[in-house]
């Protein structure tokens, strides 16, 4: 008889019934890492790994594990992050509560590789990273800069949410780092030239793009669209300001490429 994990292993994940009961037992092997104890029943540990963070850890520590197929540790990816939240309607905002695993950005970094980072994908990390870009941080420089390329250079998406997680990102890291990556940037002619000029417009504000992203951020649903008071306490603890340095190489981009 099929467990209740296995079962929702494989509703939930594109898989065979035998690799379904192998993801059960090393989700039991690794209780403790999804945050529960040995007397968690399956119906405990199928609740847990519903959470992004718990799924999350799951999908990294089977990442190298030959047990099992490739095709199916990158459904486990996928999953991670179908399981992130999304404003339900265009006025909903995200609820802050939401959090995402520690390595997030890693795993967009593995479907960037792999050619399967989809518009979906990016809402999600903007979503995620918005609340918390210590995400960004949590992985190496290597990894966080293919994500950032990735993103800048995709197409499809909206403009706007990938000029988002350029300055998210750019803000989180040390200031050295962001200055190289957005000089990078602005050099990239596979980037589209429109996005390399908002990005170099916000990075050139006088107030480190705050205004900008602030509405940027109320046009994705992250903080309410009828704030208009750059003092409001959602503003001040949510929107970052870019480093001051990223000011001067922004400019003389802009002086070279001219007005739209």
């Amino acid at each position: 008889m099929t467990s209740a994990l296995a079962e929702a292993f494989r509703s939930e994940i594109p898989c065979s019934h035998a690799v379904a009961i192998v993801l059960a037992s090393l989700a039991r092997e690794r209780v403790g890492t999804l945050g529960g104890t040995a007397e968690d029943s399956d119906e405990d540990l199928v609740l847990r790994l519903r959470d992004p963070r718990s799924f999350g850890a799951f999908a990294e520590s089977v990442s190298n594990d030959l047990r099992v197929e490739l095709a199916v540790r990158e459904a486990l990816v996928e999953h991670v992050f179908d399981l992130l939240p999304l404003p339900r309607t265009e006025g909903e905002v995200i609820s802050v509560e939401s959090r995402a695993p520690r390595h997030l950005v890693a795993f967009a970094a593995s479907l960037a590789e792999a050619g399967e980072l989809t518009v979906l994908h990016i809402m999600h990390l903007v979503y995620a990273v918005f609340l918390d870009r210590s995400l960004v941080t949590e992985v190496p420089r290597k990894t966080r800069s293919a994500v950032l390329r990735a993103v800048v250079s995709g197409r499809g998406s909206d403009e706007a949410l990938r000029v988002l997680y350029a300055c998210l990102s750019l803000s989180a890291v040390p200031v050295p780092e962001a200055a190289s990556e957005l000089r990078r940037i602005l050099k990239t002619t596979s980037v589209p030239l429109g996005l390399r000029r908002n990005l170099a417009r916000i990075a050139s504000d006088k107030d480190g793009g705050q205004s900008g992203l602030t509405r940027m951020a109320q046009q994705q649903g992250l903080i309410p669209g009828d704030l208009r008071d750059p003092e409001a306490p959602e503003i001040l603890a949510n929107i970052p300001r870019l480093p001051a340095q990223l000011s001067a190489p922004s400019v003389r981009f802009l002086r070279r490429v001219g007005p739209v």
